[in-house]
């Protein structure tokens, strides 16, 4: 007998809460020791998507599921969970923006000049401030805060039609009654 299927948009939310306030939790960390520039702290961000689009799933299929899950049920609760988890990442880096944004605005933009110059040394001073001026405008709160929701989003869409290739585990049994 089947147990009574808990909503997958529940389970969803809760673990997106979790990834949520992980990815939140790693971001300050990495505001603290003054890592938010580095490339590589996007693939630790990746990680975790990762790991919490595949603990969704996984836990739903072996808590609620009885151990087997189809494709889909397996990829809309672990996209779910990285969308909830996109929505409040985006709410506190809108927040973090508004709030302590231009500190790191400013280090953004370092940066950025930083890579223009080192990608294109023999740039004029017109050219540079002009790429500038277009990187410090998409430098705002809303702006910030939508690309972050996107790529979270997209991410935790790629990962959660991948994972559910593997998280998959249907039923095959046949039930007979004499």
């Amino acid at each position: 007998m089947e147990n009574q299927q808990y909503p997958i948009w529940k389970h969803s939310l809760m673990y997106g809460l979790y990834l949520g306030v992980t990815l939140i939790i790693l971001s300050l960390v990495f505001y603290v020791l003054d890592l938010q520039g580095q490339s590589w702290t996007a693939y630790v961000n990746y990680l975790f998507i990762l790991g919490g689009v595949v603990l969704a799933s996984v836990t739903y299929r072996d808590k609620y599921l009885n151990g087997f899950i189809t494709y889909g049920q397996s990829f809309s609760t672990g996209f779910l969970a990285g969308l909830f988890a996109a929505i409040i990442g985006a709410i506190f880096t809108y927040f973090f923006m508004v709030y302590l944004g231009e500190e790191f605005v400013n280090t953004m933009m370092e940066q950025a000049e930083e890579k223009i110059l080192e990608s294109n040394p023999d740039i004029g001073d017109e050219e540079l401030e002009l790429a500038l001026s277009w990187t410090k405008k998409m430098m705002n709160p809303t702006w910030i805060s939508i690309i972050a929701m996107l790529s979270s989003t997209f991410f935790s869409l790629i990962f959660a039609l991948i994972a559910s290739i593997f998280i998959k585990k249907e039923n095959n049994s046949v039930e007979t009654t004499d």
